[in-house]
């Protein structure tokens, strides 16, 4: 995560998304704390457009009034800095880690080590690195490879963007966590909804109770949601698809 993400269309849709989960009664996910895992980096070597797509809001009017005017303020103070999204209160019951992800494998066990102790005792844990898992295209099979710290860490470029196969599964070990949610961004290795589909096959092999749920705009990505009991994953899933169903042209749902 980089400050010059914040703001943009992909944020605005994480967090619509965490609000119509997090912050209304009538959702089976209020009350439950959550620990946003924020993969901080300060983009070091990059020359890219990220983070541009922020003229959305006029299309997005009436989804989420407090979360466009929040985001828009910080856009016309700029001040687009991930710190300031917590200073919003767009969430209830939730923390936020920002400790940067260094380079160095060794270094990086231990920041996997500081954030799942900052994450021990919350029911949800939501892992937002840039690009999501670390995969490996196989595109004749239409499937991935998953990408491990232990084996793999060295084939990634920008490793400080990924979180590791291992990694995901250590988060979801958490003795007191309900779910684990992982952002997926989708990339051009075959059409996006079998991108989808493969990855939720694979993960449900190891993690059983897993759905997901895709954010169309721009350049579209997913979130995962890996679930310790299929009471959680059906629970989670009826609000889902309300919230698909009221934003229909946004977000599709993938069982």
């Amino acid at each position: 995560m980089q400050d010059k993400y914040v703001a943009d269309v992909g944020d605005f849709g994480k967090f619509q998304l965490f609000r119509y989960l997090f912050n209304h009664k009538e959702s089976p996910m209020d009350g439950k704390e959550l620990a946003q895992i924020w993969f901080m980096h300060e983009g070091e070597g990059e020359e890219n457009n990220d983070g541009r797509h922020i003229d959305y809001f006029e299309r997005m009017m009436g989804s989420d009034e407090y979360l466009e005017d929040s985001l828009l303020n910080l856009i016309m103070r700029d001040k687009r800095e991930v710190t300031e999204l917590e200073s919003l209160k767009l969430l209830k019951n939730a923390k936020f880690f920002y400790e940067k992800v260094p380079r160095a494998l060794e270094d990086r066990y231990l920041w996997l080590n500081t954030a799942l102790t900052f994450s021990s005792k919350v029911q949800v844990v939501a892992v937002a690195p840039d690009n999501g898992m670390a995969l490996k295209c196989k595109r004749g099979e239409q499937r991935f490879e998953f990408l491990t710290l232990e084996k793999h860490y060295s084939q990634k470029v920008y490793p400080h963007k990924y979180i590791f196969a291992d990694e995901v599964r250590y988060f979801y070990q958490l003795p007191h966590l309900e779910v684990c949610i992982v952002y997926q961004h989708l990339n051009r290795c075959f059409a996006h909804n079998v991108q989808i589909e493969s990855l939720l096959g694979d993960l449900r092999k190891e993690y059983f109770h897993v759905i997901a749920i895709k954010h169309k705009p721009y350049s579209p990505r997913a979130f995962f949601f890996l679930c310790k009991s299929e009471v959680i994953k059906d629970s989670i899933e009826m609000r889902l698809d309300m919230f698909a169903t009221e934003f229909s042209e946004f977000w599709e749902v993938f069982r």
